[in-house]
């Protein structure tokens, strides 16, 4: 029994450029995919770019002694504090902790508005400028909203200040744990 030449098996040349086309086609769509993803998410906006309205964060108060002054105040979602656990981190990592983790006895039972005015409501006592659009409730938008140090020249209440200094010893690269006002951990396992 004769067997075929080995190069009569492979495809004729006019289906081989055609089979190349699809192999690299393959190998590079998902590459793009992946960098047009990453340019999106690095197209987002600063918390310090008005990212919540002074309607919203007022409602966001309301929610907060409605909901959740009764277990904890906002002592750990304010100041040092915040800036400590959050800074790197986005908007919708701080809805999404918030929303799976409150109120302690009914987690995750308040509305998805509520949520977002609630973190309105931190970014605002915080000192982030309020804007002219409302905070979006969607996952997407929230987690191109990036919760930065304060910029230098900046006040504690976004106004500007002419040779002032921001927080700078905060990089993104330098994430601490999440907090839970509910939760204690050792100093060893915050390291």
């Amino acid at each position: 029994m004769l067997l075929p030449h080995p190069v009569a098996a492979f495809p004729p040349p006019h289906m081989r450029s055609q089979l190349l086309s699809l192999l690299c086609l393959s190998l590079c769509l998902p590459v793009a995919v992946a960098r047009a993803q990453d340019s999106t998410a690095a197209a987002g906006k600063s918390v310090w770019q008005g990212v919540y309205t002074e309607a919203q964060a007022a409602r966001g108060d309301t929610e907060q002694q409605n909901n959740c002054s009764a277990c904890h105040g906002t002592e750990k979602y304010s100041g040092e504090a915040f800036t400590k656990a959050w800074v790197g981190r986005t908007a919708f990592d701080l809805f999404d902790q918030i929303k799976t983790t409150m109120p302690d006895d009914n987690p995750g039972g308040l509305s998805v508005q509520q949520y977002t005015d609630v973190v309105a409501y931190i970014f605002k006592i915080n000192g982030m400028p309020a804007g002219a659009d409302s905070l979006s409730s969607d996952p997407e938008a929230l987690r191109r909203i990036k919760i930065d140090a304060k910029p230098a020249g900046r006040t504690a209440f976004g106004r500007s200040v002419p040779g002032a200094v921001g927080v700078s010893h905060l990089r993104s690269g330098q994430l601490r744990p999440m907090y839970h006002p509910h939760v204690s951990r050792s100093p060893m396992a915050m390291r």
